[in-house]
């Protein structure tokens, strides 16, 4: 039995979607998300302290706050406006499996980027980079890195990884590296 939720409308002619764009996400147990989705009209904090992250721009594209169950993989996706409430929301059944699905492809470019590029193992990658590149807004708390940061910390190819203000600090195997500068050759020799 395949099981889901969904938001019906009646008689409706066509639906009316907007172009969204996901500039934060807020990561929520199960019983955190339950609490959200049945007080969506009080006032929360964490949308308060993330209002910057929630408009709509020039083009109509409405960009918005995901508040993610970790949990069962389901979403809402808030613009508040300006206030402190989920003023306007958009319910997204197993977002999850396609958020995860998009981080990992980042991070399949990104080593692949690194180990193709690097003779020695270190690379960095800014933020600025991986949202110019990639798409991807990544700031302090705003839970695209902590998700980006999970999926790099399983790769295999990662002997090292640190994350600074502005970057992900990485350090690979050699043995995932195209090419190996001729001193750490070797050394790997020795």
């Amino acid at each position: 039995m395949l099981r889901t939720k969904g938001f019906f409308e009646r008689k409706i002619n066509e639906f009316k979607l907007n172009d969204c764009v996901i500039e934060g996400i807020e990561l929520m147990d199960e019983k955190e998300f339950q609490e959200f989705s049945k007080t969506l009209l009080e006032d929360k904090d964490f949308i308060k302290d993330r209002e910057d992250e929630m408009y709509i721009d020039t083009r109509g594209v409405v960009h918005g706050l995901l508040a993610l169950d970790m949990d069962s993989g389901d979403g809402i996706l808030i613009d508040s406006q300006g206030f402190n409430y989920a003023r306007y929301t958009a319910y997204l059944p197993n977002i999850k499996s396609y958020i995860d699905n998009q981080i990992s492809m980042v991070v399949d470019k990104i080593i692949e980027e690194a180990t193709s590029n690097s003779s020695n193992g270190s690379w960095v990658i800014y933020f600025d980079e991986i949202e110019e590149n990639h798409g991807l807004i990544v700031k302090e708390n705003n839970g695209i890195g902590t998700l980006l940061l999970a999926e790099l910390e399983e790769r295999e190819e990662l002997a090292e990884l640190e994350i600074g203000e502005d970057c992900f600090d990485m350090m690979f195997y050699s043995e995932h590296l195209s090419y190996i500068d001729d001193e750490i050759e070797q050394n790997m020799k020795m």
